[in-house]
């Protein structure tokens, strides 16, 4: 018969061995654990970049649509840059905002400036270097991002075009007149559209990419 102390210090053996696996086991739960949530919390602040990206991209319209009116009354058949001096960061800003005709388009139908077309992944954006295009100077916009944007006259020929009827999109609304059946009705003036294009770039890379038509 095997004596009692010998059957109790091999049991103190299988504990002390059974203990060391459970510890082992909850370590690795543990740094699972802590890996799955700064990985969530990784993703979570991405998709809150990419969300402020597309929010903050309304100042760049903004900005769009009150030079457009500048752009408009001073030189609406030439190119034309940003008065100010923003530029992004380790960029420049020697690009046009505006383009007085539409941007030309590639075989595959992507727009193109210059002959260059564009090359980023991202359908219908012009491919430019968008670090030489001036940004947006705004206090409400938040630090860490910065906000471009391209106008292009959607108008087809060598400028100045000077038939806008025939060579740009553009409708004539029918304004006054009577409203009773038969009665004179007046047009307005000729409405020409115009594309804007808005870059906005932020932390972690964030990048958002906005396209408005506009019309005068």
């Amino acid at each position: 018969m095997e004596p009692l102390t010998c059957r109790r210090r091999r049991q103190r053996g299988t504990a002390l061995f059974v203990a060391l696996i459970m510890l082992v086991a909850m370590s690795i739960a543990a740094v699972s654990l802590v890996r799955s949530v700064d990985t969530t919390v990784v993703i979570t602040g991405n998709l809150a970049f990419q969300q402020t990206a597309l929010q903050v991209a309304d100042y760049g319209i903004e900005a769009a649509a009150g030079d457009l009116v500048t752009i408009k009354a001073n030189s609406p058949e030439a190119r034309w840059r940003r008065g100010d001096t923003c530029a992004i960061p380790g960029g420049s800003r020697t690009a046009f905002n505006y383009y007085p005709t539409l941007f030309e388009r590639a075989s595959t139908g992507s727009p193109t400036i210059d002959g260059v077309t564009y090359t980023g992944g991202y359908p219908g954006v012009p491919s430019l270097d968008w670090n030489t295009v001036p940004c947006v100077t705004n206090t409400r916009i938040p630090a860490g991002y910065a906000v471009q944007y391209l106008i292009d006259r959607l108008c087809t020929g060598t400028a100045p075009i000077t038939n806008h009827a025939a060579n740009c999109v553009a409708d004539n609304p029918q304004e006054g007149g009577s409203r009773r059946a038969g009665q004179a009705r007046f047009s307005g003036a000729q409405s020409i559209h115009y594309r804007v294009t808005v870059r906005v770039s932020g932390p972690n890379n964030a990048q958002s990419f906005v396209q408005v038509t506009m019309r005068d």
